[in-house]
């Protein structure tokens, strides 16, 4: 069984690069030119990936892009200070792929040190690859499997390189910009994705709407407003979620 998600998870990630001449065209970037932005979100409630994590929290936001490089620090913290989460993201994009490795910390295990590496860490490491099919098809395809961690484990306590595999879509109705997919763990991953002693499973139905504004005269200043509508049939949950977005 191992052997087999092993030759799975290297097989999606091969199907997700396209090849030809459309995976040798880099996104039209100024390689030499770092850009950084911050901001912060603060939300109703905390969903990912069609998982109840929290209540109300503040989301804040720090990226440097060079070229098709980026890295991005993510977090999350609620208002009684009782969940705290810290990811690190890098990520390469090459034409319609974008390659990722992110580290994933947030609270709630026997071991919350951040500088915890060995066999208790509560981190968890993450690889993922994502395909924009065309401009016309604007279907993106992504798979996200979890390489390390203490915490990564099945109903039965062993390793589950826990994986997620999402199918989305883009798509606009007026000035509202909104988004459809559908997301699947294709095997045991209880401890990541809370999904008991079952297999392959439907994690995540979801709607996404949102609308943005840039102030001219404040320096590039945007304010976002958004709502995504969150349906977990593997857990029988279902989460409404809005709110507010700065960025700088």
């Amino acid at each position: 069984m191992k052997n087999y998600r092993k030759f799975l998870i290297a097989a999606v990630v091969c199907l997700l690069l396209p090849t030809g001449a459309a995976f040798g065209q880099p996104a039209d970037k100024d390689t030499r030119k770092v850009v950084v932005s911050g901001g912060t979100d603060i939300v109703s409630s905390y969903v990912w990936r069609g998982v109840y994590e929290t209540g109300p929290a503040i989301q804040p936001v720090l990226s440097m892009n060079l070229g098709n490089f980026s890295a991005t620090a993510w977090g999350s913290v609620d208002f009684n200070a009782a969940y705290k989460e810290m990811d690190i993201t890098l990520t390469y994009q090459w034409g319609p792929v974008t390659l990722s490795v992110a580290d994933l910390y947030w609270t709630g295990h026997k071991d919350d040190r951040y500088f915890s590496v060995g066999k208790t860490s509560p981190h968890r490491i993450e690889i993922g690859a994502g395909w924009k099919v065309s401009e016309k098809v604007p279907v993106t395809l992504s798979w996200y499997t979890i390489l390390f961690g203490a915490a990564d484990v099945n109903h039965k306590g062993e390793r589950a390189y826990a994986s997620y595999c999402e199918v989305s879509y883009p798509f606009a109705v007026k000035d509202i910009d909104l988004r459809t997919g559908v997301g699947v763990v294709p095997w045991n991953a209880n401890a990541t994705y809370m999904t008991g002693d079952r297999g392959f499973c439907v994690q995540n139905v979801f709607l996404n709407a949102g609308r943005s504004w840039t102030f001219r005269h404040a320096a590039g200043l945007c304010l976002g407003l958004f709502s995504n509508l969150n349906w977990n049939p593997a857990l029988e949950d279902v989460n409404f979620v809005c709110g507010i977005s700065l960025r700088m």
